[in-house]
């Protein structure tokens, strides 16, 4: 989900993602270039690369206020994360760009406007949700070393409290909050 609209406005801030159980490169996330036409790159449907484009855009345009921006991916563990991730493991690691494409525009065309490299902004945070039980993968040291992980337990009179309360989810409570974080 990407682009949701919240009270009238656009939040082009935050893109959520569910992990399919058949990604097995950087595809899903990142696209590619198109193998029938050189001068095309296909971008993923999910909207990932528009969002990292958009946070790297903000974080280098010093006339506007840096915000933060989120990429949330929803049951990373359902295929191997090292298979379709390994791009941004690398550039959390050396710092270094993410290769894209080697297109080179021709005078005659549109500028275009996916970069053929792309360095992860410093405003981009990127979640990822796991739930662990015997069908999904693991998470390798590699992948642990560079996450801040939050792990969260409850017992199931835990659980059946929480379903039989009153207490309404109020998510605007939640709007703007950490900003100062970014």
């Amino acid at each position: 989900i990407c682009y949701k609209e919240e009270d009238g406005e656009k939040n082009e801030q935050y893109c959520i993602v569910p992990v399919g159980a058949d990604w097995t490169n950087r595809e899903p996330l990142l696209g590619y270039p198109n193998a029938l036409d050189k001068l095309e790159y296909v971008t993923p449907e999910n909207g990932v690369l528009d969002l990292m484009i958009r946070a790297k855009q903000n974080f280098e345009n010093e006339e506007e206020t840096t915000k933060p921006y989120f990429l949330i991916l929803d049951e990373m563990n359902l295929s191997h994360v090292e298979r379709y991730f390994a791009d941004f493991l690398s550039t959390m690691e050396s710092g270094d760009t993410i290769p894209l494409h080697k297109i080179l525009p021709e005078p005659t065309k549109d500028l275009i406007t996916i970069p053929q490299t792309l360095k992860l902004p410093k405003n981009l945070f990127i979640i990822g949700t796991v739930n662990i039980d015997e069908t999904t993968y693991m998470f390798s040291p590699k992948v642990l070393d560079r996450a801040n992980t939050i792990e969260f337990r409850i017992t199931e009179d835990d659980l059946k409290d929480f379903i039989a309360s009153d207490i309404k989810l109020d998510m605007k409570l939640l709007k703007a909050q950490g900003a100062n974080m970014s």
